[in-house]
């Protein structure tokens, strides 16, 4: 199942750029990989933009503000994944670029360093599973050009034997709980 150019890892604190995929099985998990992702960015000094749904996004919060003081905390934005993903009216990667200058004050791509965590979710529509795949391609791109830690975080009941086959070749690691 492995791509060849795709590596397993088995913690995210050590990665500090890349095109990273993640299956999520259990919910306690997942809230602690992003911990450890936000944690492992404040160590060297980067703003991490989670793009998370409604549900997740106040357990996340609530697990960071009992780790982090209000300076650290203003360090780590968040996206709802629906607008992300929606933002032009149907599934597509959007560059989190497009997004910084409205998440933090006076950024510019020279001065800071930015990571990004993404819940990526959609709707039940038809050709999903192809827009899934041409929308990654074009964020491994991002990623690369960028040089950004980028994780996509998928549901993996959701996410078909074929779909997840497709995703592997559009990352350069591979979380393995």
């Amino acid at each position: 199942m492995e791509s060849i150019h795709l590596k397993e890892v088995h913690e995210i604190q050590d990665l500090t750029k890349g095109h990273v995929l993640y299956f999520s099985k259990k919910q306690d998990q997942y809230i602690s990989n992003v911990m450890e992702f936000v944690l492992s960015g404040l160590e060297r000094n980067e703003y991490s933009i989670i793009i998370e749904n409604d549900r997740m996004t106040p357990l996340i919060k609530k697990s960071l503000t009992e780790k982090l003081n209000n300076n650290c905390l203003e360090k780590v934005m968040f996206v709802n994944n629906y607008d992300f993903y929606y933002a032009k009216g149907d599934f597509r990667v959007n560059s989190i670029f497009d997004y910084l200058p409205n998440l933090i004050e006076g950024y510019s791509e020279q001065d800071l360093a930015v990571r990004s965590w993404a819940h990526v979710e959609w709707r039940d529509e038809p050709e999903v599973s192809k827009k899934l795949s041409v929308s990654e391609k074009e964020a491994d791109l991002i990623v690369a050009k960028t040089k950004l830690l980028s994780v996509c975080a998928y549901d993996s009941e959701r996410v078909s034997h074929e779909l997840k086959e497709r995703l592997l070749f559009c990352h350069n690691f591979l979380i393995n709980e």
